[in-house]
């Protein structure tokens, strides 16, 4: 008895054998399109074959065992909500292309964790036939993954919401909201054990509100911006964290100078020492030789000095390496290297690399050691 789906492959190996019949006759027995009709007549008959063996995946009605765990009977797959995740992630993605790398990479992460998730899914629907069985099944595979990556993304966005939320409340106002996000943290903590009877469901929708809450805190106040201390201290790189940023190295004594640290590291490999005696900053280099005027420093070499204020009051070691001239304004911006101001008596070193060499006559490339505001307190260097 041949079935339904036997037939229809039958008539398809039928087709390609008529075909292969006229082709040969017609085209003189081509090699490439005889061939290739030869192999469709082979795998229809392979096709056919196998259907036939099989039944056409047809149990009899009388056959209770094969009704029951036949394919057609098997409860659905239920539905899924990764496929919408990794649309969701490819769209990130694709914004990320055009933007910026770090949306890019997030919707990468977005589609693999998505896939993995969809094919865990898909797989444990299909283990047997009973719903409870496979959630378990599922359970057992995907929480050992699940729940620590959960728990780590939710402090993730814990963390993020609270510091955006920090950074833009005034320094006044944000130990006052640290205190009482602590205060409630705890308070909650305190209640969930000393009540292990809350309904799973209360302590679950208590966790997400707070999780929720501050990550619109943190969203709103990120796009309010940071307080305007903190932009000001970025755009005028106090602390000189960038290479060529503006640095507080004039007289004035600045915040960034508050508490300066006159600690020197025991190890310290320092090139030379430079003392400031109140009117003139003297040279000692640290191999025994004394040059009070000129301190060469080869090209690109990254060197330690160590600066020492005998004057009277707070004074820093500046180092100018040149300047910078912007080509789009015209304008020049000094490069400058420099210490935080230090108290009579006090001692900080200063590390810094010279990129490129003095240049005589040009007066870009002129390079000096001074302390700012002592006119006469000045130390030549010299690049080759």
């Amino acid at each position: 008895m041949f079935s339904t789906g036997s037939k229809l492959t039958l008539g398809f190996a039928a087709a390609a054998t008529a075909g292969f019949v006229v082709y040969a006759l017609t085209q003189s027995g081509g090699a490439l399109g005889t061939a290739g009709l030869f192999f469709a007549i082979l795998a229809l008959g392979g096709l056919a074959t196998a259907i036939i063996r099989a039944g056409d995946g047809d149990v009899s009605a009388m056959d209770a065992a094969a009704v029951a765990t036949a394919p057609s009977g098997a409860q659905p797959a239920g539905s899924s909500m990764w496929p919408m995740v990794a649309a969701i992630g490819a769209a990130v993605t694709l914004v990320g292309v055009v933007t910026d790398k770090r949306y890019f990479v997030a919707g990468l992460a977005v589609i693999l964790v998505a896939a993995l998730e969809w094919m865990v899914r898909a797989w444990a629907d299909r283990a047997s036939s009973d719903a409870a069985h496979n959630q378990a099944v599922r359970r057992r595979l995907a929480h050992p993954l699940e729940l620590p990556l959960a728990g780590l993304a939710g402090l993730a966005v814990v963390i993020f919401g609270f510091s955006r939320v920090m950074v833009a409340t005034d320094k006044v106002v944000g130990p006052i909201v640290f205190s009482v996000g602590a205060a409630l943290i705890l308070g909650f903590g305190t209640l969930f054990s000393v009540k292990p009877g809350l309904r799973r469901s209360l302590v679950t929708g208590v966790c997400a509100l707070g999780g929720v809450v501050v990550l619109a805190g943190g969203i709103a106040t990120a796009a309010v911006g940071e307080r305007h201390q903190l932009t000001e201290a970025y755009e005028e790189d106090h602390f000189g964290s960038r290479e060529w940023g503006h640095r507080e190295c004039e007289a004035e004594v600045g915040e960034s100078d508050h508490k300066a640290s006159e600690t020197v590291a025991l190890k310290s490999n320092v090139l030379a020492e430079m003392i400031f005696n109140g009117s003139t900053l003297e040279l000692a280099l640290i191999d025994g030789e004394v040059d009070p005027h000129t301190l060469t420093i080869n090209r690109g070499e990254t060197v330690s000095v160590l600066f020492r204020n005998h004057g009277q009051g707070e004074h820093r070691l500046s180092v100018l390496a040149g300047y910078e001239t912007n080509e789009s304004t015209g304008t020049r911006t000094a490069n400058h290297f420099c210490t935080r101001a230090i108290p009579e008596d006090g001692t900080q070193i200063l590390t810094f690399k010279m990129a490129k060499p003095t240049v005589e006559g040009d007066e870009n490339y002129t390079y000096h050691a001074e302390v700012p505001g002592v006119e006469g307190a000045e130390i030549e260097i010299v690049v080759p």
